[in-house]
């Protein structure tokens, strides 16, 4: 065989090998939370994005303003909550108005709607801010794959309820 040969075949097997090698995985330690809004810490685990340095950042917004919280792995998006607070007679329905999505799937009686990389609820709450009586919260795995979309129907529901006992909001 030539050095030529050698040399290709050699290239060949590294990058195959460096292709199939076995990812670092996550590094960092997960949270039982998305910004101090508790959430079930196995479901986060497999959502959240392989790396080295988990950052969550609420962008200091007080909870009752409508709060953001972006899971930073390395620097990057990997799983985002936001909150949105709307008036009186918004609905499930009406979040999707101007959101183009597809395949949205309701559960839990219409309470809740999830797409492929997202899950979403809209909750009254009268009396809490004075940017609303009902509030919009939604959770997107960023980098989404086909199994997003159930492990966010399984993280939703018990986050949603968290987010609303923070909240104060009336039952």
């Amino acid at each position: 065989m030539s050095l030529k040969k050698l040399a290709t075949a050699t290239a060949v097997a590294v990058a195959v090998t460096a292709c199939n090698a076995p990812s670092d995985g996550i590094a960092y330690t997960v949270p039982d939370n998305i910004c101090q809004i508790p959430a079930d810490k196995e479901i986060l685990e497999t959502l959240l994005d392989e790396g080295k340095r988990l950052k969550q950042d609420d962008g200091g917004d007080d909870i009752t303003e409508g709060k953001f919280c972006h899971m930073y792995v390395d620097g990057n998006d990997s799983v985002v909550s936001d909150a949105d607070w709307e008036k009186s007679g918004y609905t499930l329905r009406d979040y999707f108005e101007f959101y183009d999505v597809k395949g949205i799937r309701y559960f839990g009686d219409g309470k809740y709607a999830s797409w492929s990389y997202g899950v979403v609820t809209v909750m009254p709450c009268p009396g809490v801010s004075d940017k609303g009586d009902v509030i919009a919260v939604d959770v997107k795995d960023i980098q989404w794959n086909d199994k997003s979309q159930p492990l966010l129907e399984k993280l939703g529901p018990p986050y949603f309820e968290a987010y609303k006992k923070r909240l104060g909001c009336p039952s």
